[in-house]
């Protein structure tokens, strides 16, 4: 099957040549196309055989021969095998640099020419010169380079950024070595440039000089209100602020998308996907409408959400500090201190009735009543609702603002279920109850799983308020579903919100 398919590969160049000849000038004796069977050849620094290759022609052909090569024969006619030999590659007893070079074979015109390319090996870092890293911009691509006693500043899964001691150069060292931000080192490699002409080195030695250095970073560039007309002819410092969806940052009221290039699995962008954060690395290129940045460090601001409603009682802490209130969720401590909301008064004022002024409303009920003594309790600083045969909840203030059609908000909060002196934990199952006037909805709460005996803790509770409205006037109760019992269901609850993500 190989000798099939080279029979019918060189048919094709013959082919490909006589129809050529069949447009020849009559009394040129050059070839009007000219082909070679290979495209480059490599020989070893010394003792390296010759290699034969094929030469495809519709007439006579020419070379031209760099000095270091053999090419015999020198010219021909038609198709013809020709051998490429190479002069040792040595200088002062020593193996020299690698060399590469063209030869060429030609016909008549320029377009009668094939190039092969020819490459020998060397000692690549032969009377290498030390570069900085400022130099590097200035430096033909392929050029060798010895870069001595800089310092890793970022990491990525392709290799690492390093900086000269003043922190104003900065340069993408492509390796597989395995280093860590703040070692000093000295590079060898190649250098070369991405496509937007930024330097890189290809390395292929890394020399760990020291370890255990603090990165400290310069101050960087905030572009977060300029992205759409930044750019940079080097590797700057820069900041940026948006939200993370993968290893993109869309950046409020701007066009083009910042991508985190080569992201190494250490930094947890999984982990941050929805979150407000600031990005501070180096500028690796503009595809429109691409900016690409290596990272150095991500700031996180938490998740990314359109707040519409927020309370954690906060607020509250001089009545809590009048009341001597303890905090029985934080400590574990049944006898903690809690007064009836009505009790603890500053100025005159009890905190109930400054929960009343901000717009809230409560629930108290007992098997025979809906209107029930007091059953809600203070503490620093958040509540308690309920005690044995009474139950409560809480109506929240009416919100500031519609909530848009087409969004989809949350209703989360902190809540605990109460343990009895026995250890049995109270069977609390919280409702999120919405009412738009006659319409009303309801959402439960998972049921806390606590089993007898267990250390009181704050659970985080969400759940969507999807299918609903939620207006100025819409109202929104947390209570129990166990409700008018005899039994005991109590709970403790704070940081209540109503938002919606922003992706």
């Amino acid at each position: 099957m190989k000798f099939l398919r080279y029979t019918y590969s060189v048919l094709i160049l013959m082919a490909f040549l006589f129809s050529f000849a069949s447009c020849e000038e009559e009394g040129s004796s050059l070839s009007q196309a000219v082909l070679a069977s290979a495209s480059s050849l490599s020989f070893e620094g010394t003792g390296s055989a010759p290699q034969i290759i094929t030469v495809y022609a519709d007439a006579d052909w020419l070379t031209e021969v760099p000095e270091w090569i053999t090419v015999t024969p020198t010219s021909g006619s038609g198709v013809m095998d020709v051998t490429i030999s190479v002069s040792e590659n040595m200088r002062g007893g020593a193996l020299d640099n690698p060399r590469k070079d063209v030869v060429v074979f030609k016909g008549e015109t320029l377009a009668s020419r094939a190039s092969v390319i020819v490459i020998q090996a060397g000692d690549k870092y032969r009377d290498v010169k030390d570069y900085s890293v400022g130099e590097l911009v200035a430096l033909a691509d392929e050029t060798v380079v010895s870069v001595p006693n800089v310092t890793v500043m970022a990491l990525t899964t392709s290799g690492f950024i390093v900086t000269d001691e003043q922190k104003t150069n900065n340069v993408y060292v492509l390796s597989e070595a395995v280093v860590e931000l703040g070692d000093k080192i000295s590079i060898m490699g190649d250098k070369s440039s991405n496509s937007q002409k930024l330097p890189l080195i290809e390395a292929d030695k890394i020399d760990i000089v020291s370890s255990g250095g603090v990165v400290a970073y310069p101050e960087p560039k905030d572009i977060t209100t300029d992205v759409d007309k930044y750019n940079a002819t080097s590797r700057e410092f820069i900041a940026v602020s948006g939200i993370l969806n993968g290893n993109n940052v869309a950046v409020a009221d701007a066009n083009y998308t910042i991508s985190l290039v080569d992201v190494p699995l250490s930094l947890n962008l999984g982990e941050m996907k929805g979150h407000r954060v600031v990005v501070k690395g180096y500028f690796d290129g503009l595809a429109a409408p691409v900016l690409k940045v290596l990272v150095a460090d991500i700031e996180d601001n938490g998740i990314a959400k359109d707040i519409y409603f927020f309370e954690d009682f906060e607020w509250l802490d001089p009545w809590s500090v009048a009341g001597n209130a303890g905090r029985t969720v934080e400590t574990d401590n049944l006898s903690a201190t809690a007064p009836q909301i009505v009790t603890p008064k500053v100025d005159g004022k009890s905190s109930l009735d400054a929960l009343l002024e901000r717009g809230y409303a409560f629930l108290r009920v007992t098997p025979t009543s809906t209107q029930a003594s007091e059953c809600i309790y203070l503490q620093q600083n958040y509540l308690k609702f309920g005690k044995t045969g009474y139950q409560a909840g809480i109506i929240l203030p009416k919100l500031a603002q519609d909530i848009p059609s087409g969004v989809t908000p949350s209703i989360s909060f902190d809540w605990c279920p109460m343990r009895q002196g026995s250890g049995v934990i109270d069977p609390v199952n919280l409702i999120v109850i919405v009412k738009n006037g006659s319409d009303e909805a309801e959402f439960t709460i998972p049921v806390a799983g606590f089993e007898n005996g267990r250390k009181l803790e704050w659970i985080r509770a969400e759940v969507e308020l999807a299918g609903v409205a939620l207006t100025k006037e819409t109202q929104i109760t947390i209570r129990q579903t166990n409700w008018q019992l005899s039994t005991a269901n109590r709970y403790f609850l704070d940081n209540i919100e109503i938002s919606s993500l922003i992706y």
